[in-house]
């Protein structure tokens, strides 16, 4: 059986919640059945509700019952102190479910912004009707991953965009390319300041085309490595993206 901390002692359960202010509050949905059901929390237990959208958090405490409704009383609303990176992730549209795997290590990791881009050797193409209910999907592990790792916010979520639109309207000062041939990651970063934003693009299995490779060089994206290992394009992003937040935080860059 769950156990389940009795109030004022231990950590708070974070629970994502919309609009929220202070007074009493009835949870809905997948949010109350997590809370009764998953967590089996009783009255008077403690809440730290969160509401990604709009970057809130504020403590509450769970009411007694109402015809099975879970009501809690929400107390003062303040601004998440949450501070994402200054980190864009440019990654290539996978198959499957390779782009939740991306989008919940990306929010978990403190990304400011993913956006998925297609190339010419993106296998997956999205139909516009597929896009709305695959971007509601992702938009739900972005939650879920902000709630499990502390996060006050969510990452934007963008595209799927063509690769070369993306390419050509990156205004970060720092711009990155992950690519077997490029020069070691850290070598490269040692110019990245704490009031810059810097893109990493991680490219497609099998990498990008020549042509896309020239025309990132030409808008200004350096090739970096992380070494002689070949990694596939999800794991490939995520390990790219623990180096550059071990180094933001030897550099105090960004977050908090």
């Amino acid at each position: 059986m769950k156990r389940v901390s009795p109030p004022g002692k231990g950590p708070a359960l974070r629970v994502p919640v919309s609009n929220l202010e202070p007074g009493v509050c009835e949870l809905e949905g997948d949010v109350a059945r997590y809370v009764q059901r998953v967590h089996r929390l009783r009255p008077g237990a403690r809440l730290r509700l969160f509401d990604p959208l709009l970057a809130l958090e504020a403590d509450a405490e769970l009411l007694e019952d109402a015809g099975g409704a879970a009501r809690c009383q929400i107390f003062a609303v303040q601004p998440s102190a949450y501070r994402a990176l200054p980190i864009v992730l440019l990654q290539a549209l996978a198959k499957g479910e390779k782009p939740e795997l991306s989008i919940r290590e990306a929010t978990a990791l403190g990304v400011e912004r993913i956006v998925f881009v297609e190339s010419e050797r993106v296998v997956v193409k999205l139909e516009p009707e597929r896009r709305a209910t695959r971007r509601t999907r992702w938009q739900r592990v972005a939650v879920e991953a902000a709630r499990q790792c502390g996060r006050g916010n969510l990452p934007a979520l963008q595209g799927p965009l063509p690769l070369l639109d993306v390419l050509a309207q990156s205004t970060e000062a720092q711009r990155l390319l992950l690519a077997a041939e490029g020069e070691p990651l850290f070598s490269e970063l040692d110019s990245w300041r704490a009031d810059q934003t810097l893109a990493l693009l991680i490219g497609p299995e099998g990498g990008l085309s020549g042509s896309e490779a020239r025309s990132a060089a030409e808008h200004g994206f350096h090739p970096v490595s992380l070494g002689r290992t070949t990694l596939r394009t999800e794991l490939a992003g995520v390990a790219a993206l623990g180096a550059l937040v071990a180094f933001a935080a030897w550099r105090a860059i960004g977050g908090a």
